[in-house]
């Protein structure tokens, strides 16, 4: 008897291609697309990831103390980084290699992007929040101490279900991974409206931004753009797998896993979104 669809967002991607092209059969397309815009944003999103850091260290004063935004972004670079580089190996692997190792360091590795990602982001939105909505208070507590306390707890929600996911094969594919994109998804919605009501209040004629509101206005909406392309699809299909699919089957080889590739697009977006802003990309990505 087969289980209802949302128990399981979708098989396990570590498997070998065989199994997964053989439990698909006909239905294959859903794993060529994930496989082939896995590629394609590794390809892209690594450069993008070397070109964001490079510009944050460029940007910092020798002897100047390191901003929030900056230590945020310096994090959630480098947990993007070091997934995008990894994505190659993952395909090679699951179509050419099928060592066991391998998978289960694709296990541990997603966790970077499933859990550290939409949580850093929340983080990144929680600063900026405070920025804006009271800035009083952040004046007074604009310390490293605090976000590096943040930082550390991501890392190490992060890296222990990226332990327990090698132990547990399906852990990044079941309802525990949609509970903490519950519980991010929240926090990055509220302190975007709210910072995007305060702006609007406090210029109701369209004024000049002061360069720190207009900063934050940036990333809010790269915050926005990102957490639509990449952290709803999968959570709506998550909730609503069973309302539009009844096919265990159709739902797991058309629908959830092209989905996959939406966490993995947010690890680009937001670097070329950065970029843009910061006048280093010509082109769509400067959308501020």
């Amino acid at each position: 008897m087969l289980l209802p669809v949302t128990q399981n967002l979708t098989f396990n991607l570590s498997e070998s291609s065989e199994d997964v092209f053989e439990r698909c059969g006909d239905m294959i397309t859903g794993i060529i697309i994930w496989a082939t815009l896995s590629a394609l944003f590794s390809l892209i999103g690594c450069p993008a990831c070397f070109a964001v850091l490079w510009e944050l260290f460029q940007r910092q004063q020798p002897g100047a103390p390191i901003t929030p935004n900056v230590f945020f972004m310096l994090n959630l670079t480098i947990m993007d980084l070091v997934f995008l580089c990894f994505v190659p190996f993952k395909l090679c692997n699951f179509l050419v290699w099928h060592f066991k190792f391998i998978e289960m360091l694709t296990n541990f590795l997603y966790s970077l992007n499933l859990v550290g990602r939409p949580l850093l982001t929340a983080c990144i939105c929680l600063d900026c929040y405070l920025a804006v909505v009271h800035p009083v208070t952040y004046r007074t507590r604009r310390g490293l101490t605090p976000r590096v306390l943040m930082a550390v707890t991501v890392w190490t929600l992060t890296l222990a279900q990226g332990a327990l996911s090698v132990v547990f094969d399906e852990l990044n594919h079941s309802s525990w991974a949609m509970l903490l994109y519950a519980i991010a998804l929240p926090i990055i919605l509220i302190c975007d409206v709210s910072i995007l009501q305060t702006l609007k209040k406090s210029h109701p004629s369209g004024g000049i931004l002061h360069p720190r509101k207009k900063r934050a206005l940036q990333i809010i909406i790269n915050s926005m753009i990102m957490t639509f392309i990449s952290y709803v699809p999968p959570l709506l299909a998550y909730v609503l797998g069973d309302l539009i699919i009844h096919d265990r089957k159709v739902y797991e080889c058309l629908l959830a896993t092209p989905i996959l590739i939406t966490p993995t697009a947010g690890s680009i977006i937001m670097s070329l979104l950065y970029l843009g802003n910061l006048g280093s990309l010509r082109g769509p990505c400067c959308l501020v």
